[in-house]
């Protein structure tokens, strides 16, 4: 179902988040950092979240707003992802010039990596609490089985799923 797999989600991306707090707290600790697993935890939120994840929400969330009075704010996940996407892109290309050995102040480092942390959990605390109840509240089977009909993509995950790709394999361990 529709909704298991965003819940499923996002209690994967908690794990990722958690993984990335372990990380700020060991900068801030000034001890040594795998800057490589940042950038898979960043590059796949890029390509999972941003591709896969986003897309079955918004096909959701707009199906919502069409058929049902929008009461909760709904509409404004269609923003928060787009503000969350050029977030992510951007300390995405921070981490990128770490590992090419470029100059950044550990301190700007970290505040970039807390405000990534901070945005992507007020996102998943908005949605699992207040967004995704709503509509498990709101919508009803027959709409349920419609938007199922609706999502035609495969449930490939390449880190939480049954393989995980050779890129994130160094991930799936550290987690």
């Amino acid at each position: 179902m529709l909704v298991a797999s965003i819940h499923r989600d996002h209690r994967n991306i908690s794990r990722l988040l958690k993984l990335l707090s372990k990380k700020l707290k060991a900068i801030q600790q000034e001890k040594p950092v795998n800057y490589s697993l940042i950038k898979d935890t960043v590059s796949y939120l890029q390509e999972h979240a941003e591709k896969y994840h986003h897309p079955k929400e918004d096909l959701i969330y707009h199906y919502y707003l069409q058929h049902y009075p929008d009461s909760e704010g709904v509409a404004r996940l269609d923003d928060e992802h787009e503000a969350l996407a050029g977030l992510t892109a951007e300390f995405a290309d921070t981490v990128d010039m770490i590992l090419m050995d470029a100059v950044i102040p550990l301190d700007l480092f970290a505040d970039k990596l807390n405000r990534f942390v901070g945005c992507q959990k007020e996102h998943l605390d908005l949605e699992e609490k207040t967004i995704l109840p709503v509509l498990e509240q709101t919508l009803t089977t027959e709409d349920w089985e419609y938007l199922q009909t609706q999502w035609e993509e495969e449930d490939f995950d390449p880190l939480f799923g049954e393989q995980v790709a050779d890129r994130f394999k160094e991930l799936a361990s550290a987690l």
